[in-house]
């Protein structure tokens, strides 16, 4: 996931400017990546990723 943002920099730009604010995947039906059952695992890896860009 890191990598893509990387070598994007369109994408690199639209993550970082998102602020501090908290990603979420609004999928009911998914309850892993999204935030069907509050596992949020694409937001949260999405919020990892932009904190560690931000360095």
């Amino acid at each position: 996931c890191l990598a893509k943002f990387q070598q994007h920099p369109k994408l690199k730009q639209l993550l970082l400017s998102t602020g501090n604010r908290t990603l979420v995947e609004h999928t009911i039906n998914d309850s892993y990546w999204g935030d069907g059952s509050g596992r949020n695992q694409l937001g949260i890896t999405l919020m990892k990723v932009r904190d560690y860009l931000k360095k």
